[in-house]
């Protein structure tokens, strides 16, 4: 039997990249994982009769919320993983670069790429702010050092598998490597689900400022729509501020919970911007469950893997008039839902 080793960018919240991992377990059940910052709550959610590796970097405090960072010295932590009696590695890779670490001669390293760190090219994330003025031209010669060294980690894996056509095309641009594409799986409508008259929009995401809460809880308290939120993030105390009563916070709920609020929903409201793939788009669709989605990053590619058109709509410009205008169409077109 093969000794095989996953890494895992981060485990602070639950998003995509971490239903990603839980897949690659169960698939190598007795696998390594190695994980640099481990929240210990997501400790157990990890399925593996292999043992699980952290670092230092997850016992120090407010982790969380300062983990954006510490991410030169995650870099350093891949460097220093002795993984030599590994045959096969399998990484996770996003903003912390777990497709830098170094294999023996005879591994085969896999690196599933959720995305090119975003905070160093030029798409939207949560640290946005650094590359404005003062803050670029300060730490320029710092990000000019890190993209150097992404370039050079990512030639170091086997194979890039790329989670969309949209990841792939950065991987080629910022990497000038070819990738194949394999979507993530996502979870789908239990067969007894039964669908009800919609009462609310939902909004399904990690609360941070590329996922476009903002832009929807503003549209719906402007609109007095009613929304219901699911999701924690950095955004959340922020959020909850400018949101009018029509409002309700869930924050983390259960797979039966899930169930029960996708009921009653009238559409997704998606409003995120260069997102990788949005994992919550065909998961909401199994559901029976219109989206009426922000054009950008792989929306188009999803919608076009969809049969009918209309189970997607698109509001092209970034303001609550457009997205409300999109709200009217599809009351228009899902008149009983």
């Amino acid at each position: 039997m093969k000794n095989i080793a996953i890494i895992h960018d981060s485990y602070l919240h639950v998003g995509g990249a971490e239903k990603v991992l839980k897949y690659f377990v169960s698939a190598y059940p007795k696998a390594d994982i190695y994980i640099p910052l481990l929240k210990k709550k997501y400790s157990g959610e990890t399925k593996t009769t292999g043992r699980i590796y952290t670092s230092i970097l997850s016992e120090l405090p407010f982790v969380e919320k300062y983990a954006s960072i510490l991410k030169p010295l995650v870099l350093l932590y891949w460097e220093t993983l002795n993984l030599k009696k590994y045959d096969l590695i399998i990484s996770s890779s996003h903003s912390f670069s777990s497709k830098s670490v170094n294999k023996s001669k005879h591994a085969k390293h896999v690196s599933y790429i959720h995305t090119p760190p975003k905070y160093l090219y030029s798409e939207l994330n949560e640290m946005n702010w650094i590359k404005k003025l003062p803050f670029s031209v300060l730490f320029w010669p710092l990000f000019f050092l890190l993209r150097k060294y992404d370039y050079y980690s990512a030639q170091k894996p086997d194979l890039l598998i790329a989670n969309s056509k949209n990841v792939q095309s950065r991987i080629k641009k910022y990497y000038n490597r070819n990738s194949i594409v394999i979507y993530p799986p996502h979870t789908v409508a239990p067969v007894d689900f039964k669908k009800r008259k919609g009462k609310y929009y939902l909004f399904f995401s990690r609360l941070e400022k590329q996922k476009g809460a903002e832009l929807v809880i503003r549209t719906c308290s402007q609109y007095k729509l009613p929304l219901v939120v699911i999701g924690t993030g950095s955004q959340e105390k922020y959020l909850k501020k400018i949101a009018s009563k029509n409002i309700e916070f869930t924050g983390f709920i259960t797979e039966e919970e899930k169930v029960l609020i996708f009921a009653e929903a009238k559409a997704l409201l998606y409003a995120a911007i260069d997102e990788d793939y949005g994992l919550v788009i065909p998961e909401v669709l199994s559901y029976g469950i219109p989206v009426i989605a922000y054009d950008s990053g792989s929306i188009r590619e999803i919608q076009s893997k969809q049969t009918s058109k209309n189970e997607i709509l698109l509001f092209s410009e970034y303001n609550c008039s457009s997205l409300v205008h999109a709200i009217h169409e599809h009351k228009k077109i899902y008149k009983d839902i």
